[in-house]
Parts: C-alpha cells; sequence; structure tokens
C-alpha cells in the first residue's frame, strides 16, 4: 500500500511539474532576429479542426462511460497544481488501484515547444490522436517508471495534456491510457472560436 501511495503522489508531483514548467520559455518577441526582424513564437503543427478544451469544466473533459470503459472511477476529481499555484487545474480519474490519468488544459502553450525542446526527452514521438497533432514527451522510461505524458495541440496557442501514472509491471504501456482519454475527450470539445 505505501508503494502505491508513493507512486501516485510522485505521479501528482510529476504531473505538476509538467504542467508548471514543461516547455522552456519561447524568445521574448522583443529580442531582434539575426536579420534584425523580430522573431516570434511558431504556432506549432497546424490544427485542421480547432478545438477549445478551456470552454469546458476540466472534470467533464473525459466523459464517464470513456473512463469507466478505461478501467477509471467514472468521476474525476480536481487537482490543483502544487508546484505552480498560478497554472491552470486538472482533473485525475482513478481507478482502485493506484492508476491514474490527469487532463489539463494549457491555453498557454503550444506543441512548438515540445517540438523545439525535444532533445529534453528520451522518449519522443510525433502522433496524431482524433485528427489533432500530439507528441509524447517523456524524460524517463516509461514502460519501467509507469508514467506517461502525451501533450495534444487542441487549437493555436493551446494544448490538452494527459499524463498517466501507474505501477509498472513492465509490460503495461502507460501511454496506452493517455492516449485513450485523448481519444475520447478531442469529440467531445466545442469548435474553438
Amino acid at each position: 500500500m505505501v508503494k502505491r501511495s508513493a507512486i501516485v503522489g510522485t505521479g501528482l508531483v510529476l504531473t505538476g511539474l509538467l504542467v508548471g514548467c514543461a516547455g522552456k520559455p519561447a524568445p521574448s518577441s522583443d529580442s531582434p532576429a539575426p536579420n534584425g526582424a523580430a522573431e516570434t513564437t511558431a504556432s506549432g503543427p497546424h490544427i485542421a479542426t480547432p478545438k477549445d478544451a478551456a470552454a469546458v469544466d476540466v472534470c467533464s473533459l473525459l466523459p464517464a462511460e470513456a473512463a469507466t470503459a478505461s478501467g477509471l472511477k467514472p468521476e474525476g476529481d480536481l487537482t490543483e497544481n502544487m508546484i505552480d499555484p498560478d497554472a491552470p487545474d486538472g482533473c485525475t480519474w482513478r481507478d482502485g488501484d493506484g492508476t491514474s490519468v490527469v487532463l489539463t488544459p494549457l491555453s498557454d502553450r503550444s506543441l512548438q515547444e515540445y517540438h523545439d525542446h525535444k532533445s529534453m526527452y528520451v522518449d519522443f514521438q510525433e502522433l496524431e490522436i482524433a485528427g489533432h497533432p500530439a507528441v509524447r514527451a517523456n524524460e524517463g522510461d516509461r514502460m519501467k517508471d509507469g508514467f506517461c505524458n502525451i501533450f495534444l495541440g487542441t487549437k493555436d496557442g493551446q494544448v490538452l495534456a494527459s499524463q498517466t501514472a501507474m505501477i509498472s509491471d513492465g509490460q503495461t504501456d502507460p501511454c496506452d491510457l493517455a492516449q485513450k482519454a485523448l481519444e475520447a475527450s478531442v469529440p467531445t470539445l466545442p469548435a474553438a472560436k
């Protein structure tokens, strides 16, 4: 029981770190570029059907039936960022055995930040989930650690983070659950205005 509590606690701290500090700051638009023109932050991969993950209650991001189908409790719990109180809240869905998935809309972030810093991640892969560009970005071995982070571009300047923590058996990929949560969430999001 202690090990499970430690895993879940570590997962929450990891979630706080990733949500609060996942991308390095983009260069300031006040800094001149080498050719004298002002630099601008790239918006990242093209998003054909923009959605707004921040327009809905964070604990309604994962439909109850999708949570249940993934072995999680149907209701999620609001999760405050313990590292950065100014960072947005997420919502955590859990099972009874130490597995959790957290969904957090990040309205001040672009997928480009993850692409620009992909060398920071031991496990980095470009994905497409529910018709949206996404990246898997993990600083450690997801199979060994039991943690997975997937960031999906919902619209320009907004990312929906899906982070999973579980007790690792070395055979279950925690990214499967993180991806399933996004696959279930994205189609229910309202179109971006």
